[in-house]
């Protein structure tokens, strides 16, 4: 799991793993240092200190499991050794990360002491949940690279458009609703140069498709992309930097990913 970070004190936002979760009254995340590879730290789902209803400081971007690390969720009884060490009435109610994570109990009360704490002390080692066959836009050289082997979408249509939620209501007549990084947006191209690719819109924040009028035709000449505070802007014309306002199809979204088709 994925998520875009936003450093307060430095206002700046980060790309960073979680590595797991931990309550008290108020989720707190799990992350990398924003400066600092080797160390994590502890970061506030919500900014208390803003007006209701609260920033957030942490956005999904996309929810992949580690199939050789799983999940585990630690409450009650589990969660003495940590509130015993703490001897504060604010007590920890759970946590849910990696399971070598739960396993390291001193670590973890050391990182809720000082807010930071050396990677290996948790016994994190590299963990990537990108998926690998996929082309990650991240920064401008993703993007030169997707716009090189697609030939800048030149004289190429949108094939199909499609919205996946991930909310359903289960047989039982309960609604079950997703959080933002289970939510796709998946475009299919086509080109007459560059062949066919995927494009998949991660945790999509606004959506403007507009169809071509009944004089115009719905191929593209070219299309832009752009990265702003770790958030992927997708429009289907070129500009030289992000327009203020536009009236043609435009996405903006938490991350894009892309591969070709057969």
């Amino acid at each position: 799991m994925r998520a875009r970070i936003y450093n307060k004190d430095k206002n700046k936002y980060y790309i960073s793993e979680i590595y797991g979760i931990l309550n008290c009254g108020a989720d707190i995340y799990l992350v990398d240092k924003m400066d600092d590879s080797n160390a994590v730290i502890l970061v506030d789902y919500l900014d208390f200190s803003s007006d209701i209803p609260y920033n957030v400081n942490i956005e999904i971007i996309d929810i992949n499991p580690l199939d050789q690390y799983k999940w585990v969720y630690m409450q009650n009884h589990e969660m003495e050794f940590i509130n015993d060490a703490m001897n504060s009435p604010n007590k920890y109610h759970y946590f849910r990360g990696y399971e070598f994570i739960s396993k390291e109990k001193n670590a973890l009360v050391e990182l809720i002491k000082r807010g930071t704490v050396n990677k290996n002390k948790l016994n994190i080692k590299s963990i990537s949940t990108k998926l690998s066959d996929w082309n990650y836009i991240e920064n401008h050289e993703d993007i030169e690279y997707l716009m090189k082997q697609f030939y800048g979408f030149h004289d190429s249509i949108i094939k199909e458009l499609s919205y996946f939620t991930g909310d359903y209501i289960s047989h039982d007549g309960s609604m079950h609703l997703s959080r933002s990084g289970e939510k796709q947006i998946k475009l299919v191209f086509e080109s007459q140069f560059g062949g066919k690719i995927e494009l998949v819109m991660l945790a999509p924040k606004f959506v403007q498709l507009i169809p071509p009028a009944e004089n115009y035709l719905a191929n593209l000449d070219d299309a832009s992309v752009f990265i702003k505070d770790c958030m992927v802007y997708f429009y289907d014309s070129y500009f030289p930097s992000i327009p203020e306002i536009y009236d043609g199809t435009y996405i903006i979204a938490m991350g894009m990913i892309w591969r070709f088709m057969k």
